[in-house]
């Protein structure tokens, strides 16, 4: 009865493979990811997604999971990888995959791959393409815009003119901008040394600087004696530029007009707290002294001409306790010590 059974097995066996036999043609026409060999002739094929191990799968008939780039590769050749119209390098040129593009591999052998993609169809060398999860890594870390496909010699030409006409203009729209930016800032620098060799013209001093200041420095004392006093008197302007001037000369803080101006937490406002100029006080070095006797005042103090001595602060009257000052004078709204 065992033996039965067991010739019972065979012949259900062998009814299997025959059944099945037919079927073999159509799972190979279906080409799989790896390499196949037929039954019919020992011409090996290579068809589409590879990994470093391809020979190995090749033999043992082993099939990865599928990802996005079965079947397909990826162009990461920078500029371009050119596409010939046979299996060797000396043949036609027929297309150009730039860096990110994604093809249909048809065959590989030789070291050449048969793609196609767009409207290119023919061999780039195999060594300068990436397959299955390499290729799924490098292409799951780019936006689906930055995932080409090929181009043939006529739409790489015309790509890659326009591409340099684009460029060209980019340059010429970014030296026009650059040229613009600089007649602007000279027409700025202009602008400000006028007024202040206008104000020179029209003082009743000597203008003789006791302080070397570029005419940017001049400018930025004008502006903060203006914010700090321009309501006052021209003497409460005068002792506002003298205690910026007292506070360069003394070091403390800072070697520089800008340094002494900006320093974190000193004039109300006016800096970033780090080393800069705020926002509304930037609005004023654009617009300038709102009254022109700031400037004047301004330069008579780099002239000399100082009414408060070696004071190095001021305050608003109002918000000083003078019983804890002993060395002060009063100027208008505001008190210098």
């Amino acid at each position: 009865m065992r033996l039965r059974s067991t010739k019972a097995a065979c012949y259900l066996g062998a009814v299997m493979v025959v059944a099945l036999t037919p079927l073999v043609p159509v799972i190979a026409d279906a080409g799989t990811a790896y390499e196949q060999k037929s039954a019919i002739t020992e011409t090996v094929v290579k068809t589409a997604s590879y990994s470093a191990n391809t020979s190995e799968e090749v033999e043992t008939g082993y099939e990865t999971e599928q990802n996005s780039f079965y079947n397909r590769a990826l162009a990461i050749t920078s500029p371009y990888l050119d596409v010939y119209s046979e299996a060797n390098a000396d043949s036609d040129l027929v297309g150009r995959l730039y860096e990110n593009t994604a093809v249909d591999t048809e065959e590989v052998s030789d070291g050449w791959t048969l793609i196609s993609s767009g409207n290119v169809k023919g061999y780039v060398q195999t060594q300068y393409l990436l397959f299955g999860d390499e290729a799924e890594a490098i292409a799951s870390e780019l936006d689906e815009s930055q995932i080409l496909t090929a181009y043939t010699v006529e739409e790489a030409e015309a790509k890659e003119a326009q591409e340099a006409a684009e460029a060209e203009a980019a340059r010429k729209a970014a030296e026009e901008a650059e040229a613009a930016k600089k007649a602007a800032e000279e027409a700025e620098a202009a602008r400000k040394a006028a007024i202040i060799a206008n104000t020179i013209d029209g003082t009743s001093f000597t203008y003789n600087p006791t302080i070397t200041l570029s005419d940017d420095e001049i400018w930025i004392l004008a502006c903060i004696v203006d914010w700090e006093a321009g309501t006052e008197s021209y003497e409460g302007k005068l002792a506002v530029a003298n205690v910026v001037l007292n506070r360069l000369r003394s070091g403390y803080w800072g070697s520089t007009i800008q340094s002494v101006v900006y320093a974190r937490s000193q004039f109300s406002g006016v800096s970033t707290g780090s080393g800069s100029a705020s926002t509304a006080f930037s609005n004023r070095l654009s617009t300038g002294p709102y009254y022109s006797d700031c400037m004047t005042a301004a330069l008579a103090a780099i002239s000399g001409t100082n009414n408060i001595g070696s004071y190095t602060s001021f305050r608003t009257v109002s918000s000083a306790n003078l019983s804890s000052i002993s060395d002060y004078v009063i100027i208008g709204n505001h008190v210098f010590y």
